[in-house]
């Protein structure tokens, strides 16, 4: 028998709390291709056990997998941020089964088209997709050559990253000069991450999202910018990128910007 959709969505939101699973690789939400349909998909569940079991043979593939718990007054907020990363369709499991529902019968997605071009709010929910599916397989730990699917999730997520425009943070300096004029005249600090090696690598940004994460204080400023002129913003002895570090946090090192442009001929 069908589903009304109107009284599942109305069900779900009355829900106290949900349990999301999450990628313990990535910090987000664990994102499923469903082989049928194709859809993005994500899973949430009653109980934490409803999830464990859900993980099993997610497990036996080495795909490190967690809840996060939603209380109620959070939903609205966590749905619209689906959009955000590409996601179409939800997963709903609880004591009877399980049932789909699409996101937009859920929350409706924003409609920035009718502000001005520069007014419109960075997006790029393609590369936060592949860039979650890429970083779900490649973080396994297995041998590269058990990774059946990262040739072309690659493929993939390449593209992606070509196309895209980035956010990359920056501290402006003091000084007596407007906000503008501070970019225009390069009055402005970069800031910079260090990984386990120790190796400087420069926080970047697919969405106001992932950057709101990186500033919780407030310090910086967003400035957009096209893959092309990545290069040109490396500092001396940064090592590259780092792609979404709150997020699926991929090295964009040197060596993959100038690949990608040659690959692309940009």
């Amino acid at each position: 028998m069908a589903v009304d959709k109107k009284f599942l969505a109305r069900s779900i939101q009355k829900k106290q709390s949900l349990i999301v699973a999450y990628c313990a690789f990535t910090n987000m939400p664990f994102v499923v291709c469903d082989p049928d349909t194709y859809n993005d998909q994500v899973w949430l569940f009653d109980t934490e056990e409803q999830l464990q079991e859900f993980a099993k043979p997610y497990t036996e593939r080495k795909i490190a997998l967690k809840g996060i718990k939603y209380p109620n007054k959070k939903f609205l907020s966590f749905f619209g941020s689906l959009f955000m990363i590409g996601i179409n369709e939800m997963v709903f499991v609880n004591s009877t089964g399980r049932e789909t529902l699409a996101l937009e019968d859920m929350v409706k997605q924003p409609d920035f088209s009718k502000l001005p071009k520069e007014q419109q709010p960075i997006q790029n929910p393609q590369l936060q997709l592949t860039g979650l599916y890429f970083m779900q397989e490649a973080s396994r730990p297995i041998p590269n050559e058990q990774k059946t699917q990262l040739p072309e999730l690659e493929e993939e997520l390449s593209v992606n990253l070509m196309k895209a425009r980035y956010i990359v943070p920056i501290e402006l300096l003091e000084g007596p000069e407007n906000d503008a004029e501070k970019v225009k005249q390069h009055k402005y600090r970069l800031p910079i991450l260090k990984n386990k090696n120790g190796d400087i690598l420069q926080p970047l940004f697919t969405d106001s999202t992932e950057f709101m994460k990186f500033n919780k204080e407030n310090k910086f400023r967003a400035v957009v910018i096209p893959f092309d002129h990545l290069s040109g913003l490396l500092i001396k002895n940064a090592k590259g990128f780092l792609l979404n570090p709150g997020g699926f946090h991929l090295a964009m090192p040197k060596e993959l910007l100038d690949g990608l442009k040659e690959r692309f001929e940009l």
